[in-house]
């Protein structure tokens, strides 16, 4: 390989994996970890990059198994342009996914339960699941919600602020995915893949994402007695992003208004994070 090839492999990998969502679980993972109270640093750096090689794992996967539909959808993916093959692919999959439970398997036995079923229902989603509609949709929520459960687990006790938290980021994460759906739809249409747009039109879905982030506002609300008010501070503007991204998408259900609010609502995620994540720290330091 020549010497200029390296970066570029590199970044090829890195947006293969779409590192930034690794990077943004990991931080979830700590936010998890950090409402034990006072956590064991070693044991959430073992967590933190386990989630993280785990993420990349399932990532990689999805743009091997989804190739066909990435011709028509995401023309600037690693596989399309041929900045890696499908072997060099594979591999990194292999060796992120079993570096992931391996590491798990050091947290204990419910991290790497959790990490198996995880990796299980990822798998399962690239192959078939995200073709069932709103089933779909359920279970990459389900995967980004579980992400402050493995943080809890980790440090050996699941905590009331963990479980709550994750309902939070599951019903956000439901009415954001269904958005990317209805910004995916013409693609998929064309790639023979029908989920919830396809099912009940564009409208009817912005309608029911509108349902679900309305749902999780409420809970980040209903939460706050278990935070400090840091918390209060950041969800608010979580809150704002992700009702202002339903509305727009509620009177304008098309694909670059999806788009739009497929950015705010991936913000809001992260605010959201950090309101945990300095709500705890503020608890622990104070």
């Amino acid at each position: 390989m020549q010497r200029w090839e390296v970066p570029m492999k590199l970044g090829a990998v890195l947006k293969l994996i779409r590192a930034e969502h690794g990077a943004m679980l990991s931080v979830a993972v700590l936010a998890g970890a950090l409402t034990v109270g006072t956590p064991d640093p070693p044991k959430v750096f073992l967590a933190c990059l386990a989630a993280f090689l785990l993420e990349a794992a399932l990532f990689a996967s999805n743009d091997i198994m989804n190739i066909e539909e990435d011709r028509l959808n995401r023309p600037d993916r690693p596989l399309i342009k041929g900045d890696l093959s499908l072997g060099q692919a594979w591999l990194l999959v292999a060796l992120c996914g079993l570096g992931g439970l391996a590491l798990s398997a050091f947290l204990g036995v419910a991290p790497i339960i959790l990490a198996i079923i995880a990796l299980v229902l990822g798998f399962l989603y690239n192959a078939y699941v995200k073709r069932l509609a709103f089933f779909g949709n359920l279970v990459v929520s389900l995967l980004t919600a579980s992400a402050f459960l493995y943080g809890s687990l980790s440090m050996s006790v699941l905590t009331d602020k963990a479980i709550v938290f994750s309902a939070i980021a599951l019903t956000a994460n439901i009415g954001r995915e269904i958005i990317k759906g209805i910004r995916d739809l013409p693609g998929d249409t064309r790639a023979g893949i029908c989920t919830l747009p396809c099912e009940i039109g564009e409208r009817g879905s912005a309608a029911v994402s509108a349902i679900f982030i309305a749902v999780a506002i409420a809970l980040s609300i209903a939460a706050a007695p278990l935070f400090t008010p840091v918390y209060i501070a950041l969800i608010l503007v979580t809150d704002l992003l992700f009702a202002y991204s339903a509305a727009i998408v509620v009177c304008n259900p098309c694909v670059e208004t999806a788009e739009k609010a497929r950015k705010l609502t991936l913000a809001g995620m992260l605010t959201a994070i950090l309101a945990l994540l300095a709500s705890q720290l503020h608890a622990i330091l104070s």
